[in-house]
């Protein structure tokens, strides 16, 4: 059995953000007040180094929240550790200094554009970094090579239908990993009779569906119903009402992990007591946990690191983490640290701060993070990760899960 965690409410989360720059993370007060980041103003003055400035957008609010605070705090706390080391050095000994820009860009994709272009026009920025949701990264990949900016996620999960060599995922994705889950659940819970019920305005959501339905044949399930929602419904009684009379064994919910708990809220009130299943970490939150009343109890999901088993270099990691910020780490924190250190490493590479040469690099990149992640790069043919790690895990208490497999 995991050990407890503690992620933040949404309420936390909102608390946490408060008082936040939009347009440059490292003046966020709270935290470079407590001696957590270092101010722009120190890391520029060690021997008149040159500043690799990284953009990042992510969702810090809305239904994206909890998975882009966590990515959005893994990527400072990679910053702040490069500041306390004095920066690093590229292969010809050059002297470097990282800044982060953050922004918010509130679960709407418009946003992400826009400040993806704010970031395109500062040639001092050299890629920009996440978002977690697919609802910004998707769009912003045929961005990316418009305005010859590189951009890596870090959460982001959804088909692309056109890559091009600007863009990156550091994290696994729906495709490697939703087949595993289905596969495990199927086996562990017997199941012969799944039911969908997905947000239909958004990618990520839609793959997972699809996913489900070409799942059915090779895992031996039938598909008895496939109900769809949009991202702002409350209400899901009527698709609820429907996929009952079908008699699932289990369920399948496709929806923002700021939506999932009140989704299993109104399944468990209606009556319909089987097992779910989710698509990525959404069972693993705390406040998941608690918008569907522990509706949500023996669920399963996928995350890509168990952070609650974790031994060694990455527990050392993830003490120290936790001790930074109010939110405990989840895998999107760690993503959002990988992030940072990939650009860096690009950096010390290509002995530059030139965006096509760090676009060069990433289409074919083999490269250890710090906590020994692997990322393993080739684009063409796509910008996914080739190595990624896939643990399925089931809910048993708040922010609590244990290991499938």
């Amino acid at each position: 059995m995991a050990a407890t965690r503690k992620p933040a409410t949404q309420q936390e989360t909102t608390r946490q953000l408060r008082g936040v720059n939009r347009r440059s993370l490292l003046k966020f007060a709270g935290l470079a007040g407590a001696g957590l980041i270092a101010s722009p103003a120190l890391i520029r003055s060690a021997h008149a180094a040159t500043v690799v400035k990284i953009g990042s957008i992510q969702s810090l609010t809305g239904p994206g929240a909890p998975p882009g605070v966590s990515a959005r705090n893994g990527s400072v706390f990679a910053v702040q550790e490069i500041a306390k080391a004095g920066g690093f050095k590229d292969s010809a000994g050059k002297d470097y200094t990282v800044e982060l820009i953050s922004n918010d860009m509130v679960s709407d994709p418009r946003q992400a554009i826009l400040m993806f272009r704010q970031y395109a026009a500062d040639p001092a920025v050299v890629a920009s970094i996440g978002p977690t949701t697919s609802l910004g990264f998707v769009p912003l990949v045929p961005v990316a090579q418009q305005l010859s900016l590189p951009i890596i996620s870090n959460g982001s999960g959804a088909p692309i239908r056109e890559w091009n060599p600007w863009a990156y995922r550091i994290n696994p994705v729906v495709k490697t990993a939703t087949p595993i889950m289905l596969k495990t659940m199927i086996a562990a819970e017997k199941i012969k009779r799944l039911a969908v019920l997905y947000e239909s305005t958004h990618d990520l959501q839609k793959a997972d569906a699809e996913i489900c339905r070409e799942q059915a044949g090779p895992l031996g399930y039938s598909l008895v119903a496939y109900e769809a929602f949009r991202a702002n419904d409350q209400d899901y009684s009527a698709q609820i009402a429907t996929i009952k009379q079908n008699k699932p064994d289990a369920l399948f919910v496709g929806a923002q992990q700021g939506q999932v708990g009140a989704v299993v809220a109104q399944v468990r009130s209606a009556g319909l007591d089987v097992p779910v299943v989710c698509g990525f970490g959404a069972m693993t939150y705390k406040s998941v946990w608690e918008s569907s009343n522990g509706g949500i109890k023996g669920g399963y999901t996928w995350i890509s690191v168990d952070v609650d088993s974790a031994e060694g270099k990455l527990k050392d990691w993830l003490d120290n983490y936790n001790k930074a910020f109010p939110v405990a780490a989840q895998s999107e924190s760690i993503f959002g640290y990988d992030s940072v250190y990939a650009v860096v490493e690009c950096v010390k590479r290509t002995n530059s701060t030139d965006r096509a040469k760090i676009k060069d690099v990433l289409a074919s990149f083999k490269f250890t993070s710090p906590l020994g992640t692997n990322v393993d790069f080739q684009n063409p043919p796509d910008g996914d990760n080739r190595k990624p790690t896939v643990v399925i895990v089931r809910a048993t208490g708040p922010g609590k899960y244990e290991v499938v497999k």
